[in-house]
């Protein structure tokens, strides 16, 4: 199984690239902490699900902006927008550590936005997961999201 994990955030990366290994040990994981490396990505090469942040940055970090350019609340939506412009039907799991995403007026909340990605970008779009680092119960949501978006027996 290959896997492309779109996050920014080294220790939530961390995170998830050990979840990943424990539950799904023959897996391959692709680490990219930008939209656009994310989309370059996905284009060239094949995956069999993405594990997807929905906030991130433009581009990757580098010397001269080490941030990696603007942030995007909504990044993740803008990469659900290519996937399908180019026609990747791949499927994509949101793990955020935020709960709202975006400023007043125009702000969601993560129910919100979970049923506008379902609504927007099914079938690809799976579900949203909430990560938080010091509670566990994000992990049995994920493997379970996952095996059911790998059709994989539960």
């Amino acid at each position: 199984m290959n896997v492309l994990l779109v996050e920014d955030d080294q220790n939530k990366g961390t995170q998830l690239v050990n979840f990943i290994k424990d539950q799904f040990p023959d897996a391959n994981i692709e680490l990219v902490r930008s939209l656009q490396s994310a989309v370059r990505y996905i284009r060239k090469n094949h995956a069999d699900i993405v594990l997807l942040d929905m906030t991130l940055p433009n581009y990757d970090a580098g010397p001269d902006e080490p941030g990696g350019g603007t942030t995007h609340s909504f990044g993740g939506r803008e990469f659900l927008k290519q996937m399908e412009r180019f026609q990747i039907n791949v499927p994509v799991i949101v793990v955020t550590q935020f709960e709202t995403f975006g400023q007043e007026p125009k702000a969601l909340r993560l129910p919100e936005l979970d049923a506008q990605l379902r609504r927007d970008h099914a079938p690809i779009y799976q579900g949203a997961v909430y990560y938080h680092a010091s509670i566990h119960d994000w992990r049995e949501k994920l493997r379970d999201a996952m095996k059911r978006a790998l059709a994989i027996d539960l």
